[in-house]
């Protein structure tokens, strides 16, 4: 009786977290579609997905589960087919609006473009303020996420060793409502690391380590809908310069534009909309 409570529980939680998903996406899109995503929205919307859909819902399902499972799947050919669906359209996503689950959705994401907002500006005059700011090369960034990515799939694959799990940052939420589960105290610790980078290094789990961000990087270059410039743009470079992953010049593939919308906050011209490609 206790485990088909456990298990209906899980199928509430999993639904609510998926109809959140959508919520928080759908809005986001059409805020910036219709170019009227003001600061005070954005931050209302990620303090939602951190709070509801991290605290709260535990941040489960999350887009880091699917892919130890499907490394598990090669090892030992047991996979929760749920999971595989839940993945499998948030990757599909990408394909149309390219990053907008990884900015505003993932609650992992929603935290740390929060903290990014304390050295990373939208105005290049506050940004030249800022002394303490880590930004490196993007390129650098994706070759360690491969890494990684290579690594935990070999681990997984070859001695059956879950080893994302051990540090996964969305088990870190789940802390909140069990803070006696001893195996959720590294997830925990990462989470908070990766909070306090953010203040240093924009996204650091999405651009060094997020094995779902690896992946989407390279669906989301073929999205359907992506910040272009319109013929109003001046060429004047203050989006590339504002961008804190190097995504705003005019050929970027936008694979790792996580639709912060800085480039449209610091536009003089209003040249940069959110459309087809």
């Amino acid at each position: 009786m206790f485990q088909a409570n456990l298990e209906e529980l899980n199928i509430v939680i999993v639904f609510s977290m998926f109809i959140l998903w959508i919520m928080l996406i759908l809005i986001t899109t059409l805020l910036i579609k219709n170019s009227n995503l003001k600061k005070i929205y954005k931050i209302f919307i990620l303090v939602i997905s951190v709070i509801i859909g991290g605290i709260i819902l535990g941040a489960n399902p999350n887009p880091v589960n699917p892919i130890q499972q499907i490394f598990l799947f090669i090892h030992n050919n047991s996979i929760f087919i749920p999971i595989l669906i839940v993945f499998a359209l948030l990757l599909l996503s990408t394909l149309v609006i390219g990053r907008m689950f990884c900015g505003y959705a993932c609650p992992v994401g929603a935290i740390q473009e929060l903290c990014s907002k304390i050295y990373f500006k939208s105005n290049l005059k506050e940004q030249k303020k800022v002394k303490i700011v880590l930004k490196t090369n993007q390129k650098w960034a994706n070759v360690i996420r491969w890494i990684f990515f290579i690594f935990i799939g070999l681990v997984s694959i070859i001695w059956g060793l879950a080893v994302l799990q051990i540090i996964n940052p969305f088990l870190g939420y789940a802390y909140f409502s069990n803070p006696f589960a001893i195996a959720l105290i590294i997830p925990f610790i990462t989470l908070l690391v990766i909070v306090f980078l953010s203040i240093f290094i924009y996204r650091p789990w999405c651009r060094y380590l997020c094995p779902f961000g690896a992946l989407a990087s390279v669906t989301s270059r073929f999205s359907r809908y992506k910040y272009v410039r319109t013929e109003d743009c001046t060429e004047c470079g203050l989006c590339e310069k504002i961008c804190p992953t190097q995504e705003a010049f005019k050929e970027s593939s936008k694979g790792e534009c996580y639709d912060c919308h800085r480039c449209v906050e610091i536009c003089p011209q209003n040249a940069i909309i959110f459309d087809k490609r």
